[in-house]
C-alpha cells in the first residue's frame, strides 16, 4: 500500500507531524485523556469468530495462494513434498515449522507427526528422515506439551505447501 501525501490535507499532515514530535520529546499529554485499552470491548469485537476459525481461514488462504502460484497444467500429486529445497529461505521455513511442532507438542509428538505426514503421503521417506535429523538438533524442553490437533496439522500442511512451492 502506497501513501501519497498529496491525498491528504496539509493542515492534517502538519498536525500529525506536531503530535509525533511532541511524542518523541516525551510529551504524552495527548494520550492521557484516553481510557485504558480493553480486549473485551464489545464495540470492536463484534463480527469476529473464534481464534481457531480465524487461524483455519488464514491457513486455507495460504494454501490457496501457494496452489494458485503453480502452473494451471500442473496437478498436485502426493507426496506433496518430494525433496527439500536447497535455499536459505527454505531452511528458515523448515526450522520455523519444526520449532512450532516441538514447542506445541514436544519432541516425541513432533517425531510422531513427521511419521504421520509420511504415512499419509504428505512427504517422502527421504524428506521425513532429513527432517528427523534436523529435529535431533533441537534442544527445547517443553513442559506444557499438548496434543497436536487438526489446526496444527493444517498449519503443517501450509508449511509443506510453502516448501513445495520453493522447489
Amino acid at each position: 500500500m502506497h501513501l501519497d501525501p498529496d491525498d491528504y490535507d496539509p493542515d492534517e499532515l502538519r498536525r500529525i507531524a506536531r503530535d509525533a514530535a511532541g511524542f518523541r520529546n516525551g510529551n504524552l499529554s495527548r494520550f492521557e485523556d484516553r481510557g485504558p485499552f480493553r480486549f473485551d470491548n464489545p464495540l470492536y469485537d463484534t463480527g469476529r469468530g473464534s481464534a481457531s476459525e480465524a487461524l483455519r481461514s488464514s491457513q486455507l488462504e495460504h494454501l490457496l495462494v501457494h496452489q494458485s502460484g503453480r502452473d494451471s497444467d500442473t496437478t498436485v500429486q502426493k507426496p506433496y513434498l518430494r525433496s527439500l529445497p536447497d535455499k536459505y529461505g527454505a531452511e528458515r521455513v523448515v526450522f520455523d515449522w519444526l520449532e512450532f511442532l516441538v514447542l506445541k507438542g514436544g519432541f516425541k509428538r513432533a517425531m510422531d507427526a513427521l511419521r504421520y505426514y509420511q504415512s499419509v503421503d504428505w512427504l517422502t521417506a527421504d524428506v521425513e528422515e532429513t527432517l528427523r535429523n534436523y529435529l535431533l538438533g533441537f534442544s527445547a524442553d517443553v513442559e506444557d506439551a499438548d496434543e497436536l490437533d487438526v489446526d496444527d496439522h493444517l498449519l503443517s500442511l501450509v508449511y509443506i505447501a510453502r516448501l513445495a512451492s520453493m522447489v
